[in-house]
């Protein structure tokens, strides 16, 4: 026996409707999905950029046994804490996005910035250039930067939805 929404009574089919509006809401959402489908994954992702790098390169690359270990957010140490006469002076980290190790041995470095963050760490070229300097050229790592077209709005929601329990 099917049931279609007129059969109901008014009070009945009006809540009906009001969860059938808010499926479709949910479902017309692809941040509120991207951010959903990277709970599910069990990892944080800083923005739909690196969670799109993640399940779209890493992941494939992953399960074809090319890459061996993928590690998030690692953080390099550049400069330690000090002081300078009177100065405190603060420990300088390089934080990248990915480090992924493949089955050659290859180090790859990527880094996944939207043009909007890009523009407002204003810091991150010298972290950046350090970092390649003083870490990756020695070691022989390979650095991969992604920019992305994120905004300013898409990192907020993204980092609002990640929130919501």
């Amino acid at each position: 026996m099917n049931m279609e929404l007129d059969d109901l009574p008014p009070r009945y089919r009006v809540q009906a409707e009001q969860q059938l509006a808010a499926r479709k809401r949910r479902a017309a959402d692809p941040l509120a999905e991207a951010v959903k489908q990277a709970k599910a994954a069990g990892r944080d992702f800083d923005s739909r950029g690196e969670y799109e790098f993640y399940t779209g390169t890493v992941l494939p690359k992953m399960a074809r046994g090319e890459i061996v270990e993928c590690e998030q957010h690692p953080a390099f140490p550049l400069f330690p804490a000090g002081e300078y006469g009177t100065m405190k002076l603060r420990p300088i980290r390089y934080t990248a996005d990915f480090r992924l190790t493949y089955a050659d041995g290859t180090v790859e470095i990527v880094e996944i910035k939207s043009k909007f963050v890009r523009r407002m760490q204003r810091d991150y070229p010298v972290r950046r250039r350090v970092f390649l300097e003083q870490i990756a050229r020695p070691a022989g790592w390979k650095f991969t930067e992604i920019i992305t077209a994120e905004d300013k709005d898409d990192l907020k929601r993204w980092r609002e939805l990640a929130k919501e329990g």
